[in-house]
């Protein structure tokens, strides 16, 4: 991974506090840190979000969540289809310490909503990567070994892309796992990436609402160490998404639950 690219910038650092464990049928005094999570407002054209995320490197976490949660759809569009990765500004404005606020917005015909034409996306099928299961598991491995904001806190989810051609691209961490998405999201807007051209893996698991933000990103191969549930399961068959749950790599297994196009090879 590119270090500047690789999503683990020294952000703030952990709030540090004295604690009492009980542990054994004994209380004990021990020092503990609680990782910083912070209330973040996005102003957008629709209006405005709140969020609670990481303080840290937050253009990509509203960029990503007004374009995956915020901006119009038609009426008979579902909910989990694709949505067009505008490039947005964003920009940061005032706010009182502790708190964050930023303003997306975007230019003329990028503009989501404004009823002109939508920005051309690839063919998903032909565009989605293949990986043998061998690479699955090797990936999964890098994806947990590389050093992130899990460490000393146990707070964090992560999100990674993956291209066969280049490796693992970007990890995001958050304390929520939707703004890992939204994060990769932002990334991919900006970078002008097509999601359904990497791998996407994830540290938690693959739920349905979690699948429906993975999908309005266009990702179309999602990869877990986890569990994958029925809501995700259904729509991903109807939809030709493949999930891999159960992706450990010190068990040396993984689970295809669904891969009607055979993206994950032998």
């Amino acid at each position: 991974m590119d270090a500047a690219q690789d999503g683990f910038s020294p952000g703030p650092a952990p709030l540090h506090l004295s604690a009492r464990r009980f542990r054994r049928g004994r209380w004990e005094d021990l020092p503990e840190v609680a990782a910083r999570e912070e209330a973040v407002r996005v102003l957008h054209a629709g209006g405005s979000s709140r969020l609670w995320a990481w303080p840290h490197d937050l253009e990509d976490l509203a960029l990503g969540h007004v374009l995956l949660d915020c901006a119009p759809r038609a009426g008979d569009e579902p909910g989990d289809a694709p949505v067009p990765l505008w490039t947005g500004r964003v920009e940061r404005l005032d706010a009182p310490a502790g708190r964050h606020c930023l303003r997306v917005s975007f230019a003329g015909e990028n503009e989501p909503g404004c009823g002109l034409s939508r920005p051309h996306r690839p063919d998903a099928a032909s565009t989605a990567p293949r990986l043998s299961a061998a690479a699955l598991l090797a990936r999964m491995a890098e994806f947990f070994a590389a050093p992130g904001l899990w460490d000393g806190t146990g707070s964090f989810h992560r999100a990674a892309l993956f291209h066969p051609e280049h490796g693992l691209l970007r990890v995001a961490e958050d304390i929520g796992r939707h703004n890992c998405l939204d994060r990769l999201a932002g990334f991919c807007a900006r970078q002008g990436r097509e999601p359904a051209a990497h791998a996407l893996f994830i540290s938690a698991r693959i739920t349905g609402s979690l699948y429906a933000k993975a999908r309005r990103a266009g990702f179309t191969l999602l990869a877990s160490r986890g569990a994958v549930t029925s809501a995700a399961l259904t729509a991903a068959r109807a939809q030709g998404v493949s999930l891999v749950g159960f992706c450990r790599p010190a068990e040396e297994r993984l689970t295809v639950f669904c891969d009607e196009l055979g993206r994950v090879t032998a």
